[in-house]
């Protein structure tokens, strides 16, 4: 997979990181059109679990906030919480192939992102998203992810909107059928699954 063909992005919060079963829930999500899954506030075991699985399964592994731990788990990437991180310092620990992204909260920290060399935003203002994307011109062609999404109706109407890359949580997810509830997500962005 990647990155400017990945439409839907997955974060994992912490709390869902420490359980039994992180692999499994990543492989139906994956299953479900998931084409980037984030790893936020985990140690080396499940990160690794998630490299793994990510790696069979053809999708983008992205750690939140450690380089030498991305680096050593192999991670296709690393995810800045603050627009003001250093992107130079984690392709020096990475690699400059590494992938890095970042948490915007405004228009200005967007253009910031996009200017110090960030490969791809999420921006978390919800349903506010398809006119911050609009206003960035489409981001000098850099993946901007729509995020702050409370469920399926948020995520229809920023679609709707004109934003087709989506950034959910995976406790939007947490059910019966990880796999549907991510399908439902893929739906929305125009794929057959």
């Amino acid at each position: 997979m990647r990155l400017e063909d990945a439409l839907l992005y997955m974060f994992i919060e912490p709390d869902v990181a420490s359980e039994p079963g992180l692999g499994e829930l990543c492989a139906q999500a994956i299953a479900g059109g998931v084409d980037v899954i984030r790893l936020d506030g985990a140690s080396a075991g499940p990160a690794s679990e998630v490299s793994e699985v990510c790696r069979r399964e053809d999708a983008i592994f992205i750690l939140a906030e450690d380089p030498a731990m991305a680096a050593t788990v192999h991670a296709d990437g690393i995810h800045f919480g603050s627009p003001d991180a250093s992107i130079g310092l984690a392709r020096a620990v990475m690699g400059m192939d590494a992938i890095v992204g970042l948490d915007v909260n405004s228009p200005n920290q967007a253009r910031l992102g996009l200017e110090v060399g960030a490969d791809y935003l999420v921006y978390g203002g919800g349903t506010a998203c398809p006119g911050v994307f609009a206003s960035l011109g489409g981001g000098a062609g850099a993946p901007l992810f729509a995020g702050g999404i409370a469920g399926s109706d948020d995520a229809a109407s920023i679609v709707g909107g004109g934003v087709y890359r989506l950034c959910i949580g995976s406790l939007l997810l947490a059910g019966d059928d990880v796999t549907e509830g991510a399908a439902a997500y893929s739906r929305l962005l125009g794929r057959c699954i």
